[in-house]
């Protein structure tokens, strides 16, 4: 009846004996050799310093530069192809002879191309509408406001990338701080470690003690390395936004300094509803299918045009001489103001009778960029009321955050002094430390998540900055 007991109890030792031989031969990972000694290496960086550098080399930005220009080209070209008439220089010449490669018996010599060309040169003034109902500038302005708001999405591009840099540096800040307190968890556990193989060696703990701190450790080990490849990953990152070789490393002057939000959720919702890009885009497509639908209307109504030719002035060359003349319709000389009338409306076939399908397609859309910028409005509203019940609430997490944050550390440091000497056992001294790293790595999260909610809300309010809050002071060494 005792022979399995005892069979037990001898594995036991055996095992116990080799965990002992295995620890006391010191077959132990280094524990240095895993952490990484170049914390202070690599780019310093400042938040004012990458928010210039990023406005000035992004290949975003620089591209918008250039689109910026191209607009400016748009514009000028609407407004003198609406406003000014069109005058152009014009040539127009018969083809020359220069040589003859073959006559043919079967031609008079006096066909094909002259050695002497004829045409003419001169300053052609097209037709100029003086007065057309309107419809043409409902057209242009439709055009003229598709211009300017594409010049505010190169402004609100170029805030959203300045929103960007301020994002990724403090997310770097944030990822190298957990990478700190990972490296720091690393090392209180490897001096646990130690400390158990000691005890071990002189039989004050067990070995499952012993493999419990070791298993610990290696975990550590493991959750340090990942924090270091975050930290890569980040720097990446940033690379991209700076437009950057990235040969060294970065490595962040400053850290982020909570600070609240100084606004109310009255004066965010009356700057989101002024000036906020969604309501831009939605309140454009409005105005616009309304004069497109208000176009319509007038292009089914027997409205004439009222037009100006000036004609053309241009020299003429010819073998027989050359002359100076003026033409404004074919062999005539006259300048008429005219009106003309062209209309058509349709009795069977596309677009209805009297083209009453191409009105209610009009009308339609008006009604659809209508609801849409009303539903877009509403929804604006109450997107930033809870953005900013988020971050009052973030704010109080914060707080506490700090003060779970100061509390684990005096616990650690308690629990620690009482490990070493005997006083309690290792699940607490592995409580404490979990509990403390854990509360680090939380207060530096909840200060991103802050940070990240005020950045959307003054995106929102298409503004730069926050009133009474910049974000280049949230930065402080």
């Amino acid at each position: 009846m005792l022979k399995k007991p005892l069979k037990k109890i001898s594995l036991f030792f055996i095992v116990s004996a080799f965990s002992l031989s295995y620890a006391q031969n010191g077959l132990d990972i280094e524990e240095e050799s895993f952490i990484d000694s170049n914390e202070n290496a690599g780019r310093a960086i400042s938040l004012r310093g990458v928010i210039e550098e990023v406005l000035r080399e992004n290949p975003f930005e620089q591209i918008r530069h250039k689109q910026n220009s191209i607009i400016d080209i748009s514009r000028k070209n609407l407004r003198d192809q609406f406003w000014l008439p069109q005058i152009s220089f014009d040539i127009e010449a018969s083809n020359q002879r220069f040589d003859r490669v073959y006559t043919s018996s079967s031609s008079a010599p006096s066909d094909g191309s002259q050695v002497s060309p004829n045409g003419r040169f001169g300053i052609a003034i097209e037709d100029y509408t003086l007065f057309n109902w309107g419809r043409d500038y409902l057209a242009y302005l439709n055009d003229k406001h598709i211009i300017d708001r594409s010049q505010q999405r190169l402004s609100e591009a170029r805030r959203n990338l300045r929103f960007q840099a301020i994002s990724q540096y403090f997310n770097l800040i944030r990822f190298k701080a957990i990478s700190t307190h990972q490296r720091e968890q690393l090392r209180q556990y490897s001096f646990i470690h130690r400390l158990s193989r000691e005890k071990l060696q002189l039989k004050k703990i067990s070995s499952q003690v012993y493999y419990q701190t070791r298993s610990e450790y290696l975990r550590s080990q493991t959750e340090y390395q990942q924090s270091l490849f975050e930290v890569g990953t980040q720097e990446e990152s940033m690379a991209n936004i700076l437009n950057d070789q990235f040969k060294p490393s970065y490595r962040p002057t400053e850290q982020l300094k909570f600070r609240s939000l100084n606004t109310s959720a009255s004066e965010a919702v009356k700057y989101t509803l002024k000036q906020s890009p969604a309501l831009r885009d939605a309140m454009l497509a409005y105005k616009n299918t309304s004069r497109s639908y208000e176009k319509a209307l007038k292009d089914n109504m027997p409205l004439p045009k009222l037009s100006l030719n000036l004609g053309t002035y241009y020299q003429s060359f010819a073998p027989q001489g050359n002359a100076w003349e003026r033409e404004t319709l074919s062999g005539s000389r006259h300048v008429d103001l005219v009106a003309s009338l062209d209309m058509s409306w349709n009795i069977l076939g596309s677009g209805g009778f009297l083209n009453q399908r191409d009105r209610e397609q009009a009308y339609l859309q008006k009604k659809i960029a209508e609801i849409d910028y009303y539903n877009t409005k509403r929804s604006l509203e109450v997107r930033v009321r809870t953005l900013f019940k988020n971050i009052k609430y973030l704010e109080q997490k914060v707080t506490i955050a700090n003060y779970q944050l100061k509390t684990a550390r005096s616990n650690y440091d308690k629990t620690l002094d009482n490990f070493v000497a005997g006083k309690t056992d290792y699940p607490n001294i592995k409580l404490s430390l979990d509990n403390y790293i854990s509360s680090s790595i939380n207060y530096e999260n909840v200060k991103y998540d802050h940070l990240l909610k005020k950045l959307e809300l003054a995106s929102l309010m298409n503004i730069d900055d926050l009133p009474g809050r910049n974000f280049e002071t949230l930065a402080v060494k």
